[in-house]
């Protein structure tokens, strides 16, 4: 599935190159999008950039330092998860399937609630423009360091990883209107 196009194939054809029967799967994953969450989830579990994340999200922390580390942490994992991450953003547009495994990935459990959870302690603290909406600003930074953006500056325009992570931070002190680290 990792392979160009590879998110379009069936459960039987899944089945078959794993060396078990459809049914297996399903009992397995329950579903075509519980398999597809797996597999991320799986990718996650073989480094420690989502405990990472996660720790940062969970933190007291409530300046713009967690929102950078927080970035940074993504941005050093996207290149290992870029194929599938990718692929499941782009074919959510089309499949209902493989939408349900983004949203579980990248909205329920993923990089916008902790966006959201950093942006909800700096503006309790006053660390945001007064007004500010921070669910407007996960949306906003989320689209920052989403695949797509990964895909479009550093695959197609060949930028360096470093120049992307800079890039981003610029956006987001812009958006902000403070240092972000």
């Amino acid at each position: 599935m990792s392979e160009p196009g590879g998110m379009g194939v069936g459960m039987a054809e899944l089945a078959a190159a794993a060396g078990v029967s459809r049914q297996t799967l399903f009992y397995a994953f329950g579903s075509r999008p519980g398999l597809l969450v797996a597999m991320v989830r799986h990718r996650d579990a073989q480094t420690d950039h989502v405990r990472r994340l996660s720790e940062i999200a969970r933190s007291d922390v409530a300046d713009a330092s967690a929102l950078h580390a927080f970035a940074d942490v993504w941005i050093d994992y996207l290149p290992i998860v870029y194929p599938v991450a990718y692929q499941l953003e782009t074919d959510a547009v089309v499949d209902p399937d493989i939408a349900l495994a983004w949203n579980d990935r990248f909205f329920n459990m993923g990089l916008h609630r902790g966006l959201e959870r950093i942006l909800g302690r700096m503006a309790a603290a006053g660390a945001l423009p007064k007004g500010a909406d921070t669910a407007w600003l996960a949306d906003l930074f989320l689209s920052f360091v989403a695949p797509s953006a990964w895909h479009l500056l550093v695959t197609q325009c060949r930028w360096t990883p470093e120049r992307f992570r800079a890039s981003r931070r610029q956006l987001m002190q812009a958006v902000l209107g403070t240092p972000v680290g």
